[in-house]
């Protein structure tokens, strides 16, 4: 049973964190037109960001505004820098 728990607990968690996460993309100005184009995922207690992003200054606020929400997990920014992306 006690693993059951931490299984929920641990599930929790993630749901909590990925939260946040969406909840910072879709509220950061700069950030908020491109949310819907960044994928996030939770593997072994790592942030896994993937998408694209059309400047460089973009993919740092990315990790930045993650941090200044309170999410303290290995963050993995798998963003790529394209000058042709697009808002979506």
């Amino acid at each position: 049973m006690s693993q059951l728990l931490e299984a929920t607990q641990s599930e929790c968690q993630v749901s909590r964190t990925l939260q946040r996460i969406e909840s910072v993309l879709s509220e950061h100005e700069a950030l908020s037109p491109y949310a819907n184009a960044i994928d996030v995922s939770v593997y072994e207690s790592t942030v896994v960001l993937e998408g694209t992003l059309p400047t460089a200054e973009l993919q740092q606020q990315l990790v930045a505004s993650i941090r200044q929400a309170g999410v303290l997990w290995r963050i993995k920014n798998n963003v790529a820098v394209e000058a042709t992306a697009t808002k979506v």
